[in-house]
């Protein structure tokens, strides 16, 4: 039974309704036979000859025939009827003597089925049968051994009428044993669709809730898979599948949202100061500071400087633009790792000296090939997001370093500053879109939080990885990683 169970949990619906089918069949049929066999067992151990057959009467006719065969035509003698009375047993059995003339004398039933003569000798020793009844004629001879009459049985061929005082009792064994395999097919089929129904009515009243919480846009929720078949495991997985998709896309235009709001934020913010810079200097220039020299070229210098940390920002929300649109993609071209890094440490190294910053920058290569396949602009930007992020932490007189390790599959370059680090709780937010660890050291700069974006967005579309830590000895430590690739 429990194989047959777990055959059903995996077994498809259609497969489910046929098994269920002929179990219903099987369970009917056995519980018939036993309910037979009990009826059976109970009139045969326990109640011997208290019930008659149903052919008891018919038992009783050839004594009542050897009574009648001494008799023969004297029966024809009312005077006889106690006689006869006393031989046949009238509880279950009806008797009539007819003359030759097909005419009734006297019996216990007042139908005649012999009505005339001819009807005597044609149905003389035969059997008669009227609806339920069974009548039989048997001739009544005289000492000529000429049929001078007939005596006329009518009896059924049933228990109840065989066993008239226990009537109701024979009636309902009778009706329980012909309807027990109707009943019994009822009932089953009754407990198999109740239990059917209850394997497939929890799943569908999931799918109805599951349904009502995503028109009222609630997606926190699953589906529990079911097992108890198999249409109905691939419908919730389905749905299930289905949930989680719509709930990503979801998640991804919330995401969209709050970034345009953080955009928007962030662009008013930081447009703000360079722009109210402008426009007061603007102004004064306007209102007559044009005729101081000195005056006029330090405002100028100022706007200058503003407009261009205007101009910065919005590089680089046109440059979030670039790498986000789904067809952006890095031109690989084969790059000589030690000309690449000799070239750009020399850019660096300027930049730190205005703020008096030591820069060392090495290369580390054990037989290693020389040549990275990848976009060197887009390189070269990541490295300038990075170190000027570098730069614009590390105080004056601190330290900047580059290291880059060649290996046989990949090229590594370890960054690493004496400024103040990253708050450890932030690290997983460095590189998300518009973050911006203290927006205090961040003012100034023309810095709208998207510097490390871009690199990583970069160095991810090379199929490498970049990660930011502290240094054991304080300072922020980058880790950039390039596969060497192929052309």
């Amino acid at each position: 039974m429990g194989k047959i169970k777990k055959w059903m949990n995996r077994a498809t619906l259609k497969a489910q309704f046929v098994l269920s089918f002929h179990l219903i069949l099987l369970y009917s049929l056995l519980a018939t036979l036993l309910t037979w066999g009990i009826v059976i067992t109970v009139n045969w151990f326990f109640m011997p000859g208290a019930l008659n057959p149903a052919n008891y009467y018919e038992k009783q006719i050839p004594n009542i025939l050897q009574f009648v065969n001494k008799k023969e035509d004297a029966l024809l003698s009312k005077d006889a009827k106690n006689q006869v009375e006393s031989v046949i047993p009238l509880k279950g059995m009806d008797y009539q003597i007819i003359n030759r003339e097909g005419q009734n004398v006297y019996g216990s039933m007042s139908t005649s089925y012999i009505k005339s003569k001819r009807d005597l000798y044609s149905q003389v020793n035969t059997n008669i049968h009227s609806g339920k009844y069974i009548i039989k004629v048997y001739p009544l001879f005289n000492s000529k051994d000429e049929v001078n009459g007939a005596i006329a049985l009518r009896y059924q061929l049933n228990m109840a009428s065989t066993n008239p005082n226990i009537k109701w009792m024979v009636a309902l064994v009778t009706f329980v044993s012909l309807a027990s395999p109707f009943l019994y097919f009822y009932l089953f089929a009754y407990l198999f669709g109740r239990r059917f129904s209850k394997k497939i009515e929890r799943p569908f009243n999931e799918l109805m809730t599951a349904a009502k919480n995503i028109q009222h846009n609630n997606l926190d929720f699953s589906l529990s898979l079911t097992q108890d078949a198999k249409e109905l495991s691939q419908l919730l997985h389905a749905f299930e599948e289905m949930r989680k998709e719509l709930k990503q896309s979801l998640v991804k235009q919330w995401q969209l949202e709050e970034d345009r709001k953080d955009m928007t934020a962030a662009i008013a913010h930081d447009l703000r100061t360079p722009l109210t810079i402008i426009h007061g200097h603007t102004e004064i220039l306007v209102e007559g500071s044009k005729r101081d020299p000195e005056r006029l070229n330090r405002y100028l210098h100022t706007i200058y400087t503003n407009t261009q940390r205007s101009i910065q920002l919005l590089n680089q929300l046109q440059e979030v633009s670039v790498i986000e649109n789904p067809g952006f993609a890095v031109k690989r071209e084969s790059i000589n790792i030690s000309s690449f890094v000799h070239e750009k440490a020399g850019e660096f190294q300027l930049l730190c000296q205005k703020k008096e910053i030591t820069f060392v920058a090495s290369i580390s290569q054990e037989e290693a090939s020389n040549q990275l396949y990848g976009d060197p602009q887009r390189i070269s930007q990541v490295l300038d997001n990075i170190l000027t992020n570098c730069i614009r932490y590390t105080p004056e007189r601190g330290e900047i370093a580059w290291n880059t390790v060649i290996d046989h599959n990949e090229v590594i370059f370890e960054i690493h500053d004496t400024g103040p680090g990253f708050t450890l709780s932030n690290k997983e937010q460095l590189f998300k879109k518009f973050y911006r660890e203290d927006a205090s050291r961040t003012s100034g700069h023309g810095n709208l939080g998207l510097g490390l974006y871009i690199a990583q967005s970069i160095v991810k579309n090379h199929g490498g990885s970049i990660t930011a830590d502290n240094k054991e000895t304080g300072g922020a430590l980058f880790k950039i990683v390039f596969p060497m690739g192929k052309k």
